[in-house]
């Protein structure tokens, strides 16, 4: 029999952490809106100990200009800003750690018709 994946859910945290971070910036689980903003997905993942569950978070800068062109140098001072505020906020319940799975590097979003700049990190929750 394998254990249901219950951990306790991060993504209040990760908000707060990145509102903290970066005020002014709209960051969202839906696509925020405005020129400025990050976009996060959350995906859970396997149990690593008992009482810890791995969670993958992506986190999409994007910074267009009324041009529609991403501006490349504010769009990755937003993800590595964000990166940092995670890593640094990596003990503080409900996560037990975090680091830099991939990233940051710039990819197109079709949907929207822009460049932004994207990457993840792995979390580690603790369990229910």
């Amino acid at each position: 029999m394998s254990p249901r994946l219950l951990g306790l859910d991060p993504s209040t945290r990760i908000l707060s952490t990145l509102q903290d971070a970066l005020p002014g910036v709209p960051a969202g689980f839906d696509m925020p809106a405005g020129a400025r903003k990050l976009f996060l997905t959350l995906s859970a993942g396997a149990y690593t100990t008992p009482v810890t569950q791995r969670w993958t978070l992506t986190v999409s800068a994007y910074s267009t200009t009324p041009a529609g062109i991403l501006d490349h140098t504010d769009a990755q001072s937003m993800w590595l800003t964000a990166a940092r505020a995670l890593l640094d906020a990596r003990r503080r319940h409900p996560l037990c750690d975090a680091e830099v799975q991939a990233g940051p590097m710039t990819t197109h979003d079709t949907t929207l018709g822009t460049d932004y700049v994207y990457g993840s990190l792995l979390l580690t929750g603790v369990a229910r």
